[in-house]
C-alpha cells in the first residue's frame, strides 16, 4: 500500500487510546510511505484520544493486514480500526 490509491479503495479510520500511540502510528505510516490523513476522532467513535488516522485500502482484510504490519508495540495495543462509512469496528 503506497502513495497510489485504486479507485475501488475504501476509507478506514484508525483510532487510538492515547496521543502517544497516535503519534507513533503516524510515524509508522510515514515510514511505510502510506497515504493518510491525521484527523480529529469522529464523534461516532468512542476513543480516549482525539486523534485518528484516515487511510484507504482495498477492503477490511487489506486494512487490517496493513495496520498489523505497520503499527507495532504500544501503538498497536492502543489502536482500534473502523470502516469510515458507518464507523463499523473491525479490531
Amino acid at each position: 500500500m503506497g502513495e497510489t490509491q485504486v479507485a475501488s479503495a475504501q476509507p478506514f479510520v484508525l483510532a487510538f487510546d492515547s496521543t502517544h500511540a497516535a503519534m507513533a502510528a503516524q510515524a509508522a505510516f510515514k515510514a511505510a510511505g502510506a497515504s493518510f490523513s491525521l484527523i480529529p476522532t469522529p464523534r461516532e467513535i468512542s476513543a480516549g484520544c482525539g486523534m485518528s488516522i484516515k487511510f484507504k485500502a482495498e477492503g477490511a482484510a487489506e486494512a487490517q493486514a496493513f495496520v498489523a504490519d505497520t503499527v507495532t508495540g504500544d501503538a498497536a495495543k492502543c489502536a482500534t480500526l473502523y470502516e469510515a462509512t458507518g464507523y463499523t469496528k473491525l479490531s
